[in-house]
């Protein structure tokens, strides 16, 4: 995946030849899912997200590049993180971080030679109807010069990821957050959260930190026990509020977006060896959870 990444990023100059849009084509849907995405209250991967969808072509076309003409198919595109970056306003690297979110959430699939890169919007035939809906039909029939209604697009693997907090299973950690919850909310519906929950949270959110390849006890019983120490932090910071799955998410995002230092391998001059990004097990301290919500952490 990091190869595919990194090729993304090479790429600077596509000129992909611009589909002639019909007015029956001239829109794409958007499923209201996308809300309960953990993306969402990000606005730069919302926007990157429905700027690909937009650019993907609606039918196969011959895009002209430099390097020639390429056949795209359905809900493909050519770019590269610079053009992306000028069409967005989004910083480069803010770009090749978001491409490989998505890969790893598997709402793209990239593809890499030595004279460009194409990427797809996977299941983009299950949102992408041929046909125009009767909706919006009639409210463009009222209409004419009225606004445009979208709609959201969102895998369905994505859309899995709202459903997590349904699931009660023998891993779960909410035993930690009961003991924690002061008796005066004892009535409140305890959190349902398991182990695997927060381990897809890291791998989601901070894809380019030293992961895991397998679950066992000893990092079952890590989660359970930051979970219950850094919920104590989290009530401090948070007015009494107990630590949820959307703060832990808010709190890799901040990682990822201002303590870029854990995520990357640095050379350390003085010694000559190199720093190696953090592994999953780093983030899932207390104390840093601690610095990080106090902006201690942040890059220098």
């Amino acid at each position: 995946m990091s190869n595919v990444v990194r090729k993304i990023s090479d790429h600077k100059d596509y000129r992909q030849q611009e589909a002639q849009p019909t007015t029956e084509k001239g829109f794409a849907l958007f499923h209201r899912k996308i809300m309960d995405c953990g993306f969402y209250k990000d606005s730069q991967a919302v926007h990157l997200w429905f700027h690909l969808v937009m650019k993907a072509t609606h039918k196969p076309i011959v895009a002209s590049t430099e390097f020639g003409d390429v056949t795209l198919d359905r809900g493909q595109c050519i770019t590269g993180r610079h053009k992306l970056a000028s069409e967005t306003g989004i910083l480069p690297d803010r770009i090749q971080y978001l491409l490989r979110k998505f890969v790893s959430m598997e709402m793209i699939s990239a593809e890499s030679n030595r004279k460009f890169t194409v990427i797809s919007i996977l299941k983009y035939d299950e949102y992408q109807a041929e046909y125009l809906p009767t909706d919006y039909q009639q409210i463009t029939n009222a209409n004419p010069r009225g606004t445009k209604a979208a709609v959201m697009v969102v895998p369905t693997d994505s859309q899995q990821i709202t459903t997590y907090n349904e699931l009660n299973t023998n891993n779960s950690i909410s035993k930690d957050i009961e003991c924690a919850t002061p008796a005066a909310k004892q009535a409140e519906p305890k959190q349902r959260i398991s182990c695997e929950e927060v381990w897809q949270c890291l791998k989601e959110e901070l894809p380019e930190a030293r992961g895991w390849r397998v679950m066992d006890e000893d990092r079952r019983n890590l989660i359970k026990r930051f979970w219950g120490k850094a919920n104590k932090i989290a009530r401090q910071f948070d007015n009494g509020e107990p630590l949820t799955m959307e703060g832990f998410r808010s709190y890799l995002q901040y990682i990822s977006a201002n303590c870029r230092w854990m995520l990357e391998d640095r050379p350390d001059n003085r010694t000559g060896k190199t720093w190696r990004r953090m592994k999953f097990d780093s983030f899932l301290s207390e104390k840093l959870y601690r610095d990080v919500r106090e902006g201690d952490k942040d890059d220098r």
